[in-house]
């Protein structure tokens, strides 16, 4: 069994447009940058984390660090296939309509209007730039 030494867990996104992701969490969900750095490339090679050295900007969403990935050559985007791999990012609000309206007026993509699920109040999902579900929920 793992022993953590925080209760969640940070998420890394390699990214195919960078300035447009950052564009997205920054602006669009409204996530605060709380860190910029290089990662030097003898550190991106012997940990594995990529072939090369890259940027990285953190941004706090909640008690979650977002971890964008902006390395050249960018990759390209993902498919819109459903496939393996992380699918969707949760994000739990108080009123779903209500976040709805206020990521429309920010320029925010909604897949759908707001459905009941047998889990929660409230479900939408959107798209990150680089395919990334992005489901708001209401329980």
């Amino acid at each position: 069994m793992l022993k953590l030494t925080h209760s969640v867990v940070d998420i890394a996104i390699t990214c195919s447009h960078f300035e447009e992701s950052l564009r997205f969490y920054k602006e669009k969900l409204g996530f605060d940058v709380v860190l910029d750095v290089m990662i030097p490339e003898d550190v991106a090679i012997a940990s594995g984390l990529a072939p090369t050295g890259f940027r990285q900007v953190r941004l706090q969403a909640g008690q979650t660090l977002i971890k964008l990935m902006d390395i050249q050559p960018a990759p390209e985007r993902r498919s819109s296939d459903f496939s393996a791999g992380v699918r969707w990012l949760t994000f739990f609000v108080e009123d779903v309509a209500e976040t709805r309206d206020g990521l429309l007026a920010r320029g925010v993509t909604f897949l759908s209007e707001p459905v009941t699920a047998p889990d929660a109040g409230g479900v939408v999902c959107a798209l990150d730039p680089d395919g990334i579900l992005i489901e708001f929920v209401q329980t």
